[in-house]
């Protein structure tokens, strides 16, 4: 269907509805020009009036239909204002030649109409209609003045023309400026309209009563709703209800800083869920400001909203897997220690109990080992499912790792009440359950500690529960126990110590220390050794001589040797990386490890990986371990030889072994055990010892090295016993690898 305006088209319409305004003239012109005509002012013979018309009219139309079929658009000037202009000035020339009388009266609306360019024509396009315009006038003059010259006066007539000659210059710079000023505010208009209508961010503006004065389109993406209808409501039903009062609190806190004159709150950036269309909600990242005017007066709010739905779903999809066990969905054990602080602060605030259940599962390792991990994960997730079912929406259930659970019971009475739920929990886990088509049952060890009964802090609750939990297995397994002071703290000390021992290389909880040998000769730090140390979340730190033997006995020793021989080869080739000078690493072995028959193995890995040569690496074996089956020993320390590793007999003299089965054994190094040097000052004998050791190992061209030094007194009769090396606390404890690489530098480099 036809229309005056083209659609879809805003500048066509534009043009179209400025050239209908233009066409308005021209009709109320021709009934003008009608009018004087049969009023007889004017002597133009008919003819001559109908042919103006009727070409005035078809110029009008023929630009109407140039416009209508977007012709136009090839022009320079699209808007066709300059040719509309021209034609215009043509029949106004037409209309002078025969206005006689009025001749000045249609110069002064020629004029008027001369003055609707000035918004639209540059200064060259209004220079050209200027020259065309006076050039017409005079010729129109001209040729009266030599066909009726009593129709002029030339006074007048010539005055005219230089006023036009004069004064359309004077509109035409006036013109062309006011022009280029419209486009250049029309363009920045343009670039801000084009800026606002296609950023993704929703842009408000409202007055100091929050009434909306602009939205820009983007809104219809976030919330569904067209820049119109938005317009319409109020600012408070863009935000969701849980969001309604923080957004109006601080918005309003930004309206009265502006009035007050306060700058506190001039911006402010909030997190807030805004409602749609639709009902849903979607989060954003809301910037609300103040609108200043020239006068750094307050006039509105400024509101920038953009869409974070998605950072913060992944925000809380990384916290999540931050908090909580991937297998089970639980709780993670950094989860469980924020909610049992959390426990506790709200149990001492409110003046209440709590209970904290440490569950362990007696048979999963038998589960793990004999069916596989897919059916140990399978056993922990429908075990997890259960204490779900089980446990009130009050009570917290997390998984620590392993097959390790945590319950923390809230609102706890007395303990009659935790042993009903710990029983239920046992009655639960026992349940037989199918893993891959097999049906198996498996039990459970409860270990219970109360707040604030059997603790005040996370570490002595959890401790206590973990310990509890150790004397159920003592117990039998398969049932619960509640913490007691008086109960076998030794054993659940021992009990504790081995199971988080053998989770202690894959929980990082190892790490060494290294304590420096130096050469009295040189004065040079030649040798370090690297010294086991654990320290456990719930035990603290675990002395050596606590945990070592243990870890004979539960035959992990050789797992941890073969970790210690890796970590320090590699820490010794990182000091060397490091710019320091290479120094022998003595690592001590057990009798476990000699007695492993991939003990060669293993070292053969550890220098290779790390890179280290083998002369750097020293062995250190205690001297009741030679003694252990010395034939089998004499081969494994040959092996070590050729290898080119060196060997120390550590802990000398305390089995007084003779010089000829010391000759046997292919060693490099003797270490006086520090029994010897702890009673340098006081007893004679051991001095005696010393010496002989000392000179023994002279003739056997062994290094003499003596541990344990921890005073000046100990220190000088060494020196003055001709001693190789010394190492203890007098020269330098224990130290982690950055001590130990600046003590190297400093030593060494003054030397």
């Amino acid at each position: 269907m036809f229309s005056i305006f083209p659609k879809d088209d805003h500048s066509q319409t534009l043009r179209m509805q400025r050239f209908l305004m233009a066409f308005g003239s021209y009709i109320g012109s021709i009934v003008l020009i009608v009018f004087f005509y049969f009023q007889g002012v004017t002597r133009a013979p008919l003819s001559v009036v109908v042919i103006g018309l009727s070409g005035a009219i078809v110029s009008n139309i023929l630009i109407y239909a140039i416009i209508r079929t977007g012709l136009n658009k090839r022009f320079k000037d699209p808007s066709l204002t300059l040719l509309q202009m021209v034609i215009a000035t043509f029949w106004t020339m037409v209309l002078v030649y025969y206005a006689d009388s009025l001749r000045s009266l249609v110069v002064i609306l020629y004029m008027v109409v001369f003055v609707f360019g000035l918004f639209r024509l540059k200064v060259r396009q209004y220079l050209f209609l200027s020259a065309f315009a006076v050039v017409n006038y005079a010729s129109v003059i001209f040729l009266l003045y030599k066909i009726r010259p009593e129709s002029i006066n030339k006074k007048t007539d010539v005055l005219t023309i230089l006023v036009l000659a004069v004064a359309l210059p004077w509109f035409s710079m006036i013109g062309g400026y006011i022009t280029n000023l419209r486009s250049r505010i029309s363009n920045a208009l343009s670039t801000i309209e084009r800026l606002t209508n296609n950023i993704q961010d929703v842009i408000f503006v409202t007055d100091m009563n929050l009434k909306y004065n602009y939205i820009n389109p983007s809104v219809k993406i976030l919330r569904g709703y067209e820049p119109e209808e938005v317009l319409k409501q109020e600012l408070s039903d863009s935000f969701a209800p849980s969001s309604l009062d923080l957004a109006m609190k601080t918005i309003y806190e930004v309206v009265e800083s502006g009035k007050s004159g306060h700058k506190a709150f001039k911006s402010q950036a909030l997190q807030l869920e805004i409602g749609r269309k639709d009902g849903t909600t979607v989060w954003t990242e809301t910037n609300i400001s103040l609108v200043i005017d020239k006068n750094n007066q307050p006039v509105g709010i400024l509101g920038v909203i953009r869409d974070i739905t998605e950072r913060r779903q992944m925000e809380e999809k990384i916290n999540y897997m931050a908090t909580h066990d991937t297998l089970t969905g639980l709780p993670n054990r950094l989860m469980v220690s924020q909610l049992l602080n959390h426990a506790i602060q709200a149990a001492r605030r409110n003046q209440r109990q709590f209970a904290v259940l440490f569950i362990d599962l007696d048979r999963f390792k038998i589960v793990n080992d004999t069916m596989g991990h897919e059916a140990g994960d399978q056993l922990l997730k429908e075990i997890a499912t259960r204490f779900k079912q089980l446990l009130r929406t009050m009570d917290i259930v997390g998984r620590l790792g392993g097959d390790e659970f945590i319950i923390l019971i809230e609102e706890v009475k007395d303990s009659s009440q935790v042993a009903i739920i710990a029983q239920k929990i046992l009655s639960s886990i026992i349940k037989p359950l199918v893993l891959l088509g097999e049906e198996c049952h498996v039990t459970a060890s409860i270990g219970i500690s109360i707040y604030p009964i059997d603790g005040k802090d996370e570490q002595t609750l959890m401790k206590n529960a973990d310990m509890a939990m150790y004397f159920a297995k003592e117990e039998g397994k398969n049932n619960y126990q509640f913490y007691s002071k008086n109960i076998q703290a030794q054993t659940f000390e021992r009990l504790s110590m081995e199971t988080h021992l053998r989770r202690a290389l894959e929980r990082n909880e190892l790490y060494l220390d290294y304590q420096a040998k130096l050469d009295y000769k040189t004065g040079l730090i030649t040798g370090v050794e690297a010294l086991l140390r654990w320290k456990n979340q719930y035990l603290g730190a675990v002395t050596p001589t606590q945990f070592i033997p243990v870890a004979e006995e539960i035959g992990i020793i050789i797992p941890i040797g073969r970790w210690v021989m890796k970590t320090a080869c590699a820490q010794n080739v990182t000091w060397q990386r490091q710019g320091l000078p290479p120094v022998c690493m003595a690592i001590n072995l057990s009798l476990s490890q000699l007695k492993d028959d991939n003990l060669i193995e293993d070292i053969k890995i550890a220098l290779n990986d790390s890179g280290m040569e083998p002369n750097l690496l020293e062995l250190e074996i205690t001297e009741s371990m030679v003694m252990y089956d010395s034939a089998h020993m004499i081969a494994v320390l040959t092996k070590f030889k050729e290898i080119g590793v060196r060997i120390a007999i550590d802990n000398f003299g305390t089995g007084y072994t003779s010089l000829t089965q010391i000759k046997r054994f292919p060693i490099d190094t003797l270490k006086m055990d520090r029994s010897f040097i702890r009673n340098i000052g006081h007893n004679s004998e051991d001095k005696a010892i010393i010496a002989s050791i000392i000179n023994m190992g002279k003739h056997l061209s062994l290094t003499i090295v003596a541990e344990g030094v921890e005073t000046h007194e100990q220190d000088d009769f060494l020196r003055k016993s001709s001693c190789d090396e010394v190492q203890g606390f007098y020269f330098s404890k224990p130290i982690t690898p950055d001590q130990f690489a600046d003590l190297l530098r400093k030593n060494n480099s003054s030397s």
